[in-house]
């Protein structure tokens, strides 16, 4: 008997590690499982891949990144270009350093949700939000694939924080900022989304001495990431800054309503990628302004409308700066909303759950089986070509000497180039 209670006793003194643990462990598994057969390899991959292999064999190292858009005429900075050569150089070429890689970025986000969900809301929003991150299938789908746009989602939420914090009197958090805002000019080209929501936080900012001198401190922990682009612009004069203006001005087509409806339905589509149920699918639309409402019902304060002020730009800025733009647009160009996503709808189930009121409670826990089930299932019937396939097939074609024209964003070049080096140690330029 004495020994049960010392068990009950611990697992209720820890019993918020014990879970997170637990969530964990599935989280790795629905990341991990059957890596090699699932991790996709396709052109993104492979053109890193390159790339490494650029960096690691040729000592080619890049000044610049990953085109932003292939119409775009400017490239990002070349911070995940090297992020990848470090695991392709740990793994001798292998492309399972791919996969690995996406693997490593979702724990990133993983325990940056919990933290941060912690720090704005509390444990059980957390433990909530952990819970359906690593269930989604949606969020699996993308966790899956190897490439920069896997550390929109973390970094947007570190943003967010150090903003929140910043806002809150907090100057010391300018530094955190100035890191991750010129790391992001080094992931994608929806970093614009920042410094327009910086901008529109200016009047929440504690004008002080303090706040002055952290700004000034911050400077060079911004402008550090911008090093390899200003001698890559010394050394080739490519204009990248012409081209971005040139980008902005060829891609902007003025403020029209039935454009902001059209985008409506991206703005809100990590929530609707979350929710994963078609039928409610509508719900997408309700999630922002119940927790706006639902938040600030019980009592008012600073930091509760700083919060409420930074999740509303979160989703609307996306909204109108898309709105302005006559280019294509793709569902993870919204990826920054992801994690505030979970986040606020975590909050509304768990102040649903404090009602205490079983005909709310029932009905969210068959919910939450549910949604589990749905969303593994979904997963484990999930069917690719990925690394194994391709590296089985360029182990033939060189076992068999196979002849292989060279095409840069074919997984089967670079899988033939690998094996040709690892079994007959060929040299290639």
């Amino acid at each position: 008997m004495k020994t049960f209670h010392k068990i009950s006793g611990f697992i209720n003194k820890h019993r918020i590690f014990i879970l997170v643990v637990v969530i964990f462990a599935i989280h790795v598994f629905l990341r991990f499982y059957q890596l090699e057969e699932r991790g996709q390899f396709s052109w993104d991959q492979v053109d890193f891949a390159w790339n490494a292999k650029n960096i690691i064999v040729n000592h080619r190292f890049p000044l610049i990144g990953m085109v932003a858009r292939q119409d775009a005429g400017f490239n990002m900075g070349p911070g995940y270009y090297y992020l990848t050569a470090f695991f392709y150089w740990i793994f001798n070429l292998d492309p399972i350093a791919s996969p690995l890689l996406a693997g490593l970025t979702s724990i990133i986000t993983f325990f940056t949700l919990f933290y941060i969900a912690k720090k704005l809301f509390s444990e059980k929003v957390a433990l909530v939000a952990l819970f359906i991150h690593t269930f989604s299938y949606y969020v699996i789908g993308f966790d899956g694939i190897q490439w920069s746009v896997n550390f929109i989602a973390p970094i947007s939420l570190a943003i967010f924080y150090a903003l929140y914090n910043v806002l809150v009197e907090k100057p010391k958090y300018l530094i955190m900022l100035a890191l991750l805002l010129g790391l992001s000019f080094h992931i994608h080209f929806t970093l614009i989304f920042y410094p327009i929501i910086i901008f529109l936080t200016l009047p929440f900012i504690p004008r002080n001495k303090q706040t002055l001198k952290y700004a000034f401190l911050s400077l060079p922990f911004f402008l550090v990431w911008f090093v390899p682009t200003f001698i890559h612009e010394l050394q080739r004069g490519s204009g990248q800054l012409n081209s971005v203006v040139s980008f902005i001005n060829n891609n902007y087509h003025g403020v029209h309503l039935k454009r902001i409806m059209q985008v409506s339905k991206d703005a809100f589509i990590e929530i609707e990628g979350i929710i994963f149920v078609k039928a409610l699918s509508f719900i997408k639309y309700l999630v922002l302004p119940a927790f706006l409402l639902i938040y600030n019902l019980t009592y008012r304060s600073r930091e509760k409308i700083i919060l409420s002020y930074l999740v509303m730009l979160w989703f609307l800025v996306p909204w109108i700066v898309f709105s302005l733009y006559k280019g294509s647009i793709s569902n993870y160009y919204f990826s920054s909303t992801r994690l505030p996503a979970i986040m606020i709808i975590s909050y509304l189930i768990i102040r649903l759950i404090s009602l205490r009121k079983i005909y709310l409670t029932a009905p969210l826990i068959l919910f939450a089986l549910y949604y589990s089930w749905i969303n593994t299932e979904a997963f484990l019937k999930t069917k690719i070509h990925g690394v194994r396939y391709y590296k089985a097939k360029g182990y033939r074609d060189v076992k068999e000497s196979r002849g292989n024209e060279f095409m840069y964003g074919a997984p089967d070049s670079y899988m033939y180039y690998y094996y040709s080096t690892k079994l007959y140690n060929w040299k290639w330029k």
